[in-house]
């Protein structure tokens, strides 16, 4: 196998898996810090803290607010997150629960993700591409991608079900980030799965023949 070859797949490697993670780090510097500064505030009250990042959909146009330009144009911007944060005298146990299992699950499903790649990276050095354990590391990733995207919709509308049965935004509705583009990803290597595995049922048929 071309070795400058595994050197640029094994960089396309690292670059997905900085991709995966860095969400995943961002989501947790931004909570931490938020967390830390809803604690305070919370704690000068006396009462425990609860954080949520929700979406926001403007009911009205009148919720368009108005933004400085530097040439003098006229612009409008819309808030879409807003960070709620809840008093309480106790803690939910079964939130904090909650939000670990989806954190870990999160977390596992990302790991997971990593080594499957690597390993159909290593099967590389062999030139053995086009084989059957490859076709369901692939069949795994693409499920994979779709059950981390399915985790995260799930999670908000948990989150939402509960936030508007005790908080409101006015002008605006808390909405889920419904973002489809792992799932489209994680269909087309499902479909592209199924493509390999039809030409290496060929290819085994045409070794057999010979």
């Amino acid at each position: 196998m071309d070795k400058k070859l595994l050197i640029r797949v094994r960089l396309l490697n690292v670059v997905i898996a900085l991709l995966l993670i860095a969400p995943l780090s961002t989501d947790f510097v931004r909570g931490f810090k938020e967390g830390v500064r809803a604690a305070e505030g919370g704690k000068q009250k006396n009462v425990s803290t609860e954080l949520y990042f929700v979406s926001l959909r403007p009911l009205t146009p009148k919720s368009e607010l108005k933004a400085e330009t530097n040439n003098g144009s006229e612009a409008l911007a819309t808030i879409t997150e807003a960070t709620v944060v809840l008093h309480k005298n106790q803690k939910s146990l079964g939130k904090e629960i909650s939000d670990a299992a989806m954190v870990v699950l999160t977390l596992g499903i990302v790991v997971w993700l990593i080594i499957l790649i690597w390993k159909i990276t290593v099967s590389l050095n062999w030139g053995n591409l086009l084989t059957r354990r490859n076709i369901k590391h692939l069949r795994a990733i693409g499920i994979l991608l779709i059950a981390k995207e399915a985790v995260s919709i799930a999670s908000q509308y948990v989150d939402l079900h509960y936030l508007r049965s005790v908080a409101q935004v006015k002008g605006y509705e808390m909405v889920v980030d419904l973002s489809c583009t792992q799932i489209v990803i994680g269909l087309m290597l499902l479909v592209f799965a199924e493509i390999l595995a039809v030409a290496n049922r060929i290819k085994e048929e045409q070794e057999l023949t010979i």
